[in-house]
């Protein structure tokens, strides 16, 4: 985005600024502008230069705005320039979903081009769900798949960062961000600048590997030597940016799946529903012996059998809710126990472990700049 105000001034009449906004994906061409001999300003409109996608990122970028599509009914779509884009109706609350690429290069150096996708979606007013705008790196498989993504959130109306600036240099993102004034309810709002890079198999925000315990963390994965699991993503938290992995443990009709982030403090969480007969759904004493043995798989099969024991051995001897347990020091659980469709005789079990090294980041912005003390 660029801007240029002119002045003129002679001896009689100051005229106001006029300001012209070119856009362009590539280039910007900034209009001229002209004095006669009246003293009066003709303005040149800007030559907006015409950005045509080689055949190769057009395919791509149509398999994400067929993606984007979906089975809704678009109202306008362009496919033929950059940005790429689709238009929808949306039953009188209207917003159109733009597609450029900031960015390609060999992101993991295995031969194949990758793209960094600027993904914008402008909606009725500013604050709405539909105006919201991501960096999204595809690592691809080939010309037109890819086989992983990973998305950086640039703005959203209550997201908690605004990415106020960002470019390239090399094969690394650099952003200017600051607090969502709409989530901290502040227009004293506080900035940072960051740094994303594709490396080891994940997206990173470089503060991440040096400045968090759990970058240290020898194996990428949660649960260990246990052939079920079928399913394994690593990835960024949109948020505050750290490392993210996702795990699914799938054995007949048991499902498990897994989830770890954080930056110096470790948040688990486990989840798995089980059928139930009907007669067992609001008992309390089948509830907390599933629930003990839940734990018991989960310590027997992951790297965390440390932090699930102090669980196990907590709710060995109290009574089980779903409130925040915060007795023994350094940690922070609870396991929810839930009937989610009255029509099924199911029980959800969620078990929640935060262990907590670095009691200074707690609150996102804090795990966002790595904080390591406090700041009052």
């Amino acid at each position: 985005m660029n801007y240029r105000t002119v002045f003129l001034q002679n001896k009689k009449v100051v005229l106001t600024a006029l300001i012209v906004l070119a856009f362009s994906c590539k280039k910007e061409t900034i209009g001229i502008n002209k004095i006669n001999k009246n003293d009066t300003i003709v303005m040149v409109e800007p030559k907006e230069e015409k950005v045509i996608p080689t055949e190769t990122e057009s395919a791509f970028l149509k398999v994400l705005i067929k993606r984007e599509i979906g089975d809704q009914k678009y109202k306008e779509m362009q496919v033929q320039e950059l940005p790429f884009y689709v238009s929808f109706a949306n039953d009188g609350d209207p917003y159109t979903v733009s597609y450029l690429i900031s960015h390609k290069g060999d992101l993991n150096n295995d031969g194949i081009i990758d793209y960094v996708i600027n993904r914008s979606s402008e909606g009725m007013l500013g604050g709405n769900s539909n105006t919201n705008q991501d960096f999204i790196f595809y690592i691809m498989k080939d010309e037109i798949n890819e086989k992983e993504s990973h998305s950086i959130l640039g703005y959203a109306p209550f997201s908690y960062n605004i990415i106020d600036d960002s470019k390239f240099v090399n094969n690394t993102l650099l952003v200017d961000i600051s607090q969502n004034y709409r989530t901290y309810s502040t227009n004293d709002t506080k900035s940072t600048s960051l740094s994303f890079v594709y490396r080891n198999g994940n997206l990173y925000e470089e503060s991440y590997l040096s400045d968090c315990k759990l970058s240290q963390l020898k194996s990428k994965t949660i649960f260990i030597n246990i052939a079920e699991v079928h399913k394994r993503t690593r990835s960024i938290d949109m948020h505050n940016y750290t490392e993210t992995i996702d795990e699914e443990y799938k054995n007949n009709d048991t499902i498990v799946t897994a989830n770890l982030s954080g930056c110096d403090n470790l948040l688990l969480s486990f989840e798995s529903t089980y059928k139930v007969p009907s007669d067992k759904i609001n008992d309390a004493t089948f509830k907390r012996a599933t629930t003990l043995q839940f734990l018991n798989f989960l310590s027997r099969n992951t790297q965390f059998s440390k932090e699930i024991n102090i669980v196990s051995k907590y709710f060995n001897h109290n009574v089980i809710n779903d409130e925040y347990i915060e007795a023994i020091k350094g940690y922070k659980f609870r396991i929810l126990i839930q009937k989610n469709d009255e029509d099924k005789n199911e029980l959800r079990f969620l078990v929640q472990i935060d262990r907590i090294d670095n009691p200074y980041q707690i609150e996102n912005w804090e795990i966002t700049t790595r904080q390591k003390k406090n700041s009052n």
